[in-house]
């Protein structure tokens, strides 16, 4: 029979194993919250993790009513050169060495470096980087290129650092381009880049993060980024002089030399393998591994734009990739790279523009002199259905439809709001002005010319002010936040 101080001390025996529990599992909690060691979670809340607004291409997946192109398309033609897409991740240097900096991070005082372009952004900033800098920043030389993302946690920042040196701690980039991760990750006007790619989209657009494959039965979840040949010197040439939103802009040889990009393909077109009832294969015969279906599946569902020249057809990856990962995936991108088709109807036409040998990056020759983004739903516009393709079915509303029609597709945000705010809204209606006015009702400063997708900088006084949207069918006015 047990006594009271027998019993006592089992029941202390058994607090102190339930104590042990309870650290296991806080333990095994925080290690699967680590990115870069296979078990990482999904990070929903955290613009690091899961960046880019829900209006951004980057969350647009492929609805019914994508239109594929056949086997004898001149672009599809062009892809079939290949027969594999590389890993291109940041140690390569190809990809993106991505991080996070955190609020008491050490402040450095970034240069230009003697082969920047002609616009090679703001020099010099200061950026704050990670702790740990020293030993983990890269030093790319000026034949590469070299890119390095810095996201500061506590100002909402994103920094984009183009042919990056560490550089003993004083660390130089040619070229920087600043903007948000709560944004759209891509431009909305031709020439004007909030990111490095060639078409300006930042290279944390379309990123293949080393968690995301490999977190066992993770959906990847959101469209993926590639970079295609487009040089006379590389094995093949795939891409041509049409720029398709949410592009806006190619490789600067593209509007200057008539021996390259001489190929079928657009800068921001969108590829994806069809499903099995637009012709597409059973993926589950393609005989994939675990990861490689799950790549496939992300290519099938959400789709991977076309962001950049490069010298072989390749996947965007972080830094975190091991070299036997990528050896895997390039290995299973073999299995499902022949069925891959361009989705014809992820842009509308006057989302279409062409350019020719000698025209400026703001004004090609072709007949669509600009690009016209809003108008279905990959990025800047408000979705019509829930899908990077026209939705053929859903009609957008004519003029006719009225001022009340038109009000209803208008979204500003974020709100509140920091230093600036997005105009997202139906734009069959054309440019619309902003006026930001204080809340004595004075104008403070407006914008004209504005389209869906487009920016306005909110004056630097904290507080309440009010928005007028002014079109040709009237006005609306909104509150917004300053913070």
């Amino acid at each position: 029979m047990i006594n009271i101080s027998e019993l006592n001390s089992i029941r202390r025996i058994g607090q102190k194993v339930n104590i042990v529990l309870l650290l296991f599992s806080i333990l095994t909690s925080a290690f699967i919250l680590i990115p870069g060691i296979g078990f990482a979670q999904d990070h929903q809340n955290d613009w690091f993790y899961n960046p880019f607004n829900q209006y951004s291409a980057h969350h647009r997946p492929i609805g019914a009513v994508a239109i594929y192109a056949d086997k004898d398309h001149p672009a599809v033609q062009d892809w079939l050169q290949g027969s594999q897409m590389n890993i291109n991740a940041g140690e390569t240097p190809w990809g993106l060495h991505f991080f996070a900096s955190e609020p008491d991070g050490p402040v450095k005082t970034v240069t230009i470096r003697e082969c920047a372009p002609i616009n090679p952004g703001h020099f010099p900033v200061n950026i704050r980087f990670p702790h740990n800098a020293d030993a983990i920043m890269p030093d790319h030389p000026c034949n590469t290129d070299g890119p390095v993302g810095i996201y500061n946690r506590a100002s909402g920042t994103y920094h984009e650092l183009f042919k990056f040196s560490w550089n003993d701690g004083n660390p130089q980039a040619a070229i920087h381009r600043h903007s948000r991760l709560d944004d759209l990750g891509h431009g909305s006007e031709l020439a004007k880049r909030p990111g490095t790619s060639a078409t300006g989209t930042t290279r944390v657009f379309g990123l293949l993060r080393e968690w995301e494959i490999m977190k066992t039965g993770h959906p990847i979840g959101h469209a993926l980024a590639m970079v295609l040949p487009y040089q006379s010197s590389h094995s093949m040439m795939m891409l041509g002089r049409e720029v398709w939103w949410p592009a806006v802009g190619m490789d600067g040889a593209a509007y200057t030399n008539p021996e390259h990009n001489t190929g079928n393909i657009p800068y921001g077109s969108l590829w994806a393998i069809p499903p099995v009832s637009k012709g597409g294969p059973d993926l589950d015969t393609l005989g994939l591994t675990e990861k490689g279906k799950r790549l496939a599946e992300t290519i099938r569902d959400y789709g991977i734009y076309v962001v950049d020249g490069g010298g072989h057809p390749s996947i965007r990856g972080d830094q975190n990739f091991s070299q036997a990962l990528r050896s895997e995936l390039v290995n299973e991108t073999r299995k499902f790279y022949p069925y891959l088709r361009m989705v014809l109807n992820s842009v509308p036409d006057d989302g279409k523009v062409v350019f020719n040998v000698g025209d400026r990056p703001w004004a090609p020759s072709g007949p669509v002199k600009k690009i016209i983004p809003g108008e279905f739903p990959a990025g800047g516009g408000t979705p019509l259905a829930p899908n990077t393709a026209i939705d053929l079915v859903t009609s957008i509303p004519s003029h006719s439809s009225g001022k009340a029609s038109f009000f209803e597709t208008v979204i500003l945000f974020p709100n509140p709001a920091k230093d600036r705010i997005t105009i997202i809204y139906n734009e069959n209606y054309g440019p619309v002005k902003l006026e930001v006015l204080n809340v004595l009702g004075q104008e403070v400063s407006s914008k004209n010319n504005l389209y869906s997708g487009a920016n306005l900088i909110l004056p630097d006084k904290q507080g309440a002010f009010f928005i007028r949207l002014i079109t040709n069918l009237g006005s609306e006015t909104y509150k917004i936040m300053k913070l």
